[in-house]
């Protein structure tokens, strides 16, 4: 369960940032559309965190396991991100918290169990 909300919460944040560079998705969150080098670094981190989420997929199962669970959990990660910008626009800025703290939150609970 650890691993899931891990892996969903990085994956959900990725989404966030890939949403976040396509203007009408930078109205929605920002209230504005962003600087170019801001929607590149967004791009960018976006990316980034859904390669963490499949790299740390990897190295807790097996190759063909380990693709296969990501790909579960970027599909409940894709819907979350979807709902979110689709029914509760206005509340946007407090449901990306959700993953934020999930993912401390769960990163802590790793680091407990396995010392």
């Amino acid at each position: 369960m650890i691993w899931f909300l891990l892996i969903w919460s990085l994956s959900t944040l990725g989404f966030f940032a890939l949403a976040s560079t396509m203007s009408k998705h930078q109205k929605q969150i920002f209230k504005h559309e962003l600087a170019i080098k801001q929607t590149v670094l967004a791009k960018v981190i976006g990316w980034l965190l859904l390669i963490i989420s499949l790299v740390l997929c990897v190295k807790h199962f097996n190759l063909s396991t380990a693709i296969s669970y990501w790909i579960g959990v970027l599909s409940f990660s894709a819907l979350f991100v979807a709902w979110c910008l689709s029914y509760a626009e206005n509340q946007i800025k407090k449901l990306i918290f959700v993953p934020i703290i999930l993912s401390c939150l769960s990163m802590i609970a790793m680091l407990s169990f396995s010392s």
